[in-house]
């Protein structure tokens, strides 16, 4: 597995990556606690971060990976009691990188923990030298990005 961290300044340029969202996958718990940014290339590295997590209906089975033709990119963030929601923003090729933007977003104190994250597929043809780096609604839109993902709800004070 290899990472690369983000640098402090914002970079919203580039072509949109081909990706899509991993779905139905929980965190194993031996993964240590603490903020992991991954890049994983193989079936072996994925299943020692991953269980799959298959749920009833419609859409209900884990994503499929060939790791033949696709690489994982994961962001999982250490155990929490609040809500939190971490969403992929933008996925950018520029150059020989691929920039992985994400939106973190943390709500009331729950009486659970969880182990948020957000991962994707990506295709080999896309530069595997990620950069990961959080950025905000109002990065977005001061880059002229409209971002209709998610938010928290909070409840009132």
């Amino acid at each position: 597995m290899a990472a690369m961290l983000s640098s402090c300044a914002v970079n919203l340029g580039g072509v949109t990556a081909n990706y899509y969202r991993m779905n139905n996958y929980y965190v194993n718990n031996h993964l240590s606690n603490g903020t992991h940014k991954l890049v994983i290339h193989n079936q072996h590295d994925f299943e020692s971060v991953f269980g799959e997590g298959a749920v009833m209906g419609r859409n209900g089975q884990p994503t499929r990976v060939d790791f033949s033709r696709q690489f994982v990119v994961a962001l999982i963030l250490p155990e929490t009691n609040r809500q939190t929601s971490v969403e992929v923003a933008l996925v950018r090729r520029l150059g020989d990188r691929l920039y992985f933007s994400y939106i973190i977003e943390q709500g009331h104190a729950t009486s659970y923990t969880m182990r948020p994250y957000t991962a994707i597929v990506v295709d080999r043809m896309e530069p595997s030298d990620v950069v990961f780096q959080q950025v905000t609604r109002q990065d977005l839109e001061n880059a002229g990005i409209q971002y209709t993902g998610p938010s928290i709800v909070r409840p009132p004070l």
